[in-house]
């Protein structure tokens, strides 16, 4: 006796497919602005980190060498530089004089654009988007052109330095409060769509 083994055609029908492809774009329009803007603000926000984190670096060399370190800021070419101030000029552009960690002449500089990428910019005179004003409602225009740390732990400047993403506008802020050495690290609440939100939260 023969015995028919019938097969099931397994597939899927036209319907399927098209209600598949709706579903997955429905999705992709959604999440991909979604992370673009996740994206934006991680990029300025570790930009602002490593900043803090280079701050602390600069303040700790100053103690462990016994000189004085500076923190120094180029808004134009978007860079700032670390190093030891090797003639107390106030700069870090003499090679025959200034360093980085005992090496004379080499100086740490920070590329933002080239670290971070080409949306990331250094203090407010390039922003696409001003917020109304900076945290604790200071004058936004105010960016610090150096930070001084000295042999023993302080520091004579105090300042602010702004950094943003100019395709979504998000903004965050370093700010050294006193002489001690406090950093603290601000985000603004606004974006894009919202530049005259005023608030500012405090991240550390």
């Amino acid at each position: 006796m023969n015995i028919a083994i019938i097969r099931e055609r397994k597939g899927i029908t036209l319907v399927e497919l098209v209600v598949v492809i709706s579903i997955i774009g429905i999705l992709a329009a959604i999440g991909v602005p979604e992370y673009g803007r996740f994206v934006a603000k991680s990029e300025v926000k570790r930009a602002a980190n490593d900043l803090m984190q280079n701050m602390r670096l600069a303040r700790t060399l100053a103690i462990k060498e016994n000189r004085t370190y500076l923190i120094t800021f180029n808004t134009v070419a978007n860079t700032y530089r670390i190093g030891f101030d090797g003639n107390n000029d106030g700069d870090l552009l003499d090679a025959t004089a200034d360093g980085f960690n005992g090496a004379v002449g080499e100086v740490r500089v920070i590329n933002i654009q080239n670290e971070y990428g080409n949306d990331i910019v250094l203090g407010s005179g390039t922003f696409a988007i001003t917020p109304l004003n900076g945290p604790n409602n200071v004058d936004i225009t105010v960016n610090a052109t150096n930070f001084n740390f000295l042999s023993d732990g302080s520091t004579s400047t105090n300042g602010i330095v702004y950094l943003q993403h100019i395709g979504r506008g998000y903004v965050y802020c370093v700010e050294f409060v006193n002489a001690a050495g406090l950093i603290n690290l601000f985000m603004w609440d606004g974006e894009a769509g919202n530049p005259d939100d005023t608030g500012w939260t405090e991240i550390r």
